[in-house]
């Protein structure tokens, strides 16, 4: 049982790397947080350089980019290391 430890940023990656083309409602029904949060949340993570959005017909895609973790404790992991520990080992 991670979620507590775990932040809705995080949650919201590991949501968008398992599909990518995930709309904010989407995002927030499987985070647990309101539609208007994982907009913000979604918009944070791309203008720190984690995400990158590309517009694919009526929807946004999404590309999560496997930069190194902010903190300093953590830099010497990445952002797709997280996500896969997060995943689990059936990668999803």
């Amino acid at each position: 049982m991670l979620g507590p430890f775990v932040t809705n940023y995080a949650h919201v990656l590991v949501c968008i790397a398992a599909d990518p083309t995930a709309r904010p409602r989407d995002i927030a029904e499987t985070v647990g947080i309101t539609e208007r949060t994982a907009a913000q949340l979604v918009s944070d993570l791309e203008l720190a350089g984690y995400l990158t959005k590309t517009r694919d017909g009526r929807r946004n895609r999404y590309e999560v980019h496997d930069l190194p973790l902010r903190h300093p404790q953590y830099r010497h992991h990445t952002v797709g290391e997280l996500i896969r520990f997060l995943q689990g080992p059936g990668g999803g």
